[in-house]
This record gives C-alpha cells, sequence and structure tokens, in this order.
C-alpha cells in the first residue's frame, strides 16, 4: 500500500504551557500551515542540529542512492 511502511507518521503528545502553545499557533498561523507541521520540522531541525547531520549532504547521499 505505502512505498515505504517507515514513512508513516505516527501521533507523538507534547504537553505545552498556554504561553508555549500561543507561541506556536501564533507561528503556525503566521506561516499558514498546521502547528503540527511547525513543531515537526521546529524538532528535526534541533535533531540534525544536535546530532551534527547536515541536511544539503543527507540530500545528496541520498540522491547518488537513488540514481
Amino acid at each position: 500500500m505505502y512505498q515505504d511502511p517507515k514513512r508513516i507518521r505516527t501521533k507523538a503528545t507534547v504537553y505545552l504551557d498556554q504561553y508555549e502553545a500561543d507561541v506556536i499557533t501564533a507561528l503556525a498561523n503566521y506561516l499558514g500551515v498546521p502547528k503540527a507541521e511547525v513543531m515537526r520540522q521546529m524538532m528535526m531541525k534541533e535533531a540534525r542540529e544536535a546530532l551534527g547531520i547536515d541536511p544539503a549532504a543527507l540530500e545528496t547521499s541520498v540522491n547518488a542512492h537513488a540514481g
């Protein structure tokens, strides 16, 4: 059914206080995207930085294996 079953998104719960939730809501409204997308992008950016992963190098590596 799916090309890569590992790409199916699962649900995760994040507890935010009202101030934090308001920041996420404001950013989502400003960008015109869902709150989940804002949070996913922020989380993945932080994870890549913490792990020292360069997204450009990762894309090049993936494209090299695909072609």
